[in-house]
């Protein structure tokens, strides 16, 4: 069974930029439900995320935030309590940024992390 997550114990807190890109990308995903973020080993740091469009599986935490599903297994929910999913868009380059606050030491190319 998936859990709903209100925005006071929220996994993840996704910034209405974040939420406007991901509807954007969305609409062209027939079928998905919402945006999935995962912890996945490996990297150069240890860890690292992995953002795919899905649907909701058994288990998962489900926050809903600024009109979208993000949904987390619960190994990632571990890793990812307090996460914040933003996206920025500007001269040197567009993209999804993540700023977890459970990560000790990044990598550069802001993918990977240690705890």
């Amino acid at each position: 069974m998936s859990e709903t997550t209100t925005a006071q114990t929220a996994i993840v807190s996704v910034t209405p930029e974040a939420a406007a890109e991901v509807k954007k990308l969305l609409a062209n995903e027939p079928g998905k439900a919402g945006l999935r973020l995962e912890v996945r080993g490996g990297g150069c740091s240890g860890f690292s995320y992995g953002l795919t469009f899905d649907n909701v599986q058994e288990n998962d935490h489900v926050v809903e935030a600024e009109g979208i599903k993000v949904m987390v297994d619960p190994k990632s929910a571990i890793y990812l309590k307090g996460t914040i999913l933003h996206f920025e868009a500007g001269l040197e380059g567009r993209g999804f940024t993540i700023k977890n606050p459970q990560a000790k030491g990044n990598c550069g190319c802001g993918n990977s992390f240690s705890v």
